[in-house]
């Protein structure tokens, strides 16, 4: 959904920061946007993590553009085996990826955008942390602890002009669900991509994407243990 994101973002004639661990894709992604829209497009190769040097890199290839008005976070890690028994490296690698290295990112932004008085932040959760169950413990309770730190970055601006947005996203149709037997359909990345930059200029908090999944996970939450425990899926 990153690329996808970035392509939208480009085609409305923002200048982009875009990140990645892979250098290649990032080197093609930059060239293909810049030939296409004409804009500028600074790059950081490296995985997001919460560790001084990654947060340095970032800031660093940020004064290739003129200012950063906001960010996007459109990341994350996981594992099909995070079942609770997951060894302290696998850990800490998912807990950085899906928060603590955005919390890390986040705060390093936020002072400039606080001077300014206005700007954005666009984090994504996952319905897999709407309830904690057997299997993507670890990613959901990263993702968990982002939903609370979206909502506090969003406590804190409440005085600016500066718009926090949380998604929390059910199946997209990446790599990561090629080929899975879903209970759900899997929602088109570039459909979201829309719609989420579409809506930038909104304060609305959170939503959920796509929109049926606020039904669904209201079910799950009032589903009674008794029968909770008993799912599978």
């Amino acid at each position: 959904m990153g690329r996808a994101l970035a392509d939208r973002l480009a085609a409305k004639g923002h200048n982009l920061l875009i990140v990645s661990s892979k250098q290649a894709d990032l080197d093609a992604l930059a060239s293909d946007l810049q030939i296409r829209h004409s804009i500028k497009v600074a790059k950081a190769a490296l995985r997001v993590s919460c560790d001084t040097q990654s947060v340095s890199t970032i800031l660093q290839a940020a004064k290739e553009l003129d200012r950063i008005d906001g960010a996007l976070f459109p990341m994350g890690y996981t594992r099909g085996d995070d079942d609770g028994s997951l060894g302290a490296d696998e850990i800490e690698r998912i807990v950085s990826s899906n928060l603590a290295g955005i919390m890390a990112l986040c705060g390093a932004l936020l002072p400039t955008l606080l001077e300014r008085g206005e700007g954005l932040f666009v984090f994504f959760g996952s319905v897999a942390a709407e309830r904690g169950r057997s299997s993507n413990i670890a990613y959901a309770a990263a993702k968990r602890g982002l939903q609370s730190f979206a909502e506090s970055i969003r406590h804190r601006c409440s005085a600016t002009s500066i718009k926090v947005q949380y998604y929390q996203l059910g199946y997209l149709n990446t790599a990561q669900t090629f080929g899975k037997k879903l209970p759900f359909p899997a929602a088109d990345p570039e459909q979201a991509a829309n719609y989420i930059v579409e809506n930038l200029s909104k304060d609305f908090g959170q939503m959920y994407f796509p929109w049926f999944w606020r039904w669904i996970c209201l079910a799950l939450r009032l589903t009674p243990w008794a029968v909770f425990k008993k799912l599978k899926f």
